[in-house]
This record gives structure tokens, sequence and C-alpha cells, in this order.
């Protein structure tokens, strides 16, 4: 084999090597980044739930009853006996012989 296609076999097989490493180092960058951009979308689903968690907890009946009742110059208040209005109302007669025939009436 002369030198000069041992220089070209040589240089063939070098330029091929550093292409194949090249290739290589891509494919693990990409796999690396691809792990980071996977951990980054478990982070924000992660935080998402815990937003959506707080979001309801804010809108809750209880909290919204809670920042109306709690406030200083706020004048509502829960109604208590003495503001019900009582109404009397006849009592019902029956007569004693229609309570024998107290099945009739289920529906």
């Amino acid at each position: 084999m002369s030198l000069k296609v041992y220089f070209k076999v040589a240089s063939f097989v070098t330029i091929m090597a550093l292409l194949y490493i090249h290739m290589q180092m891509k494919i693990f960058e990409l796999s690396y980044n691809g792990k980071d951009k996977e951990k980054i979308i478990h982070q924000l689903n992660d935080s998402n739930g815990a937003l959506s968690h707080q979001i309801l907890t804010l809108e809750s009946a209880n909290n919204l009853g809670n920042q109306l009742l709690d406030h200083d110059n706020n004048s509502l208040q829960f109604m208590d006996n003495e503001r019900v209005m009582k109404v009397m109302a006849p009592a019902k007669v029956e007569k004693p012989v229609w309570n024998m025939f107290s099945f009739l009436n289920r529906g």
C-alpha cells in the first residue's frame, strides 16, 4: 500500500470517526435537554395542582363567608331568634271519622 492511499484511508476514517462522535454528543445533549424539560414540566404540573387547590380553597363557601363576616365595617350578621317572624295559624281540626280512613291519604 502506498503512502498516498494510506493517508487517504486514514483521513477518511478520522473524519468518519469525528462525525460519529459529534452525532453521539448531540444525541446525549438532546437527551439531557429533554430530561431537563421533563423536570420543568413535572414542577409546573405540581405547582399548577397546588395553585388550583389554593384557588378552590379561596373560593369555598366557608372562606367567603368568613371574609364577609370578619370585616369590622361590615354590618352583616347571621339571623338570630329575635328577628324571626312567627305566624300563628289556626290548628287543623280533623274529624275522628276520617282518622279511620287514613290509608286513603297515603300517596
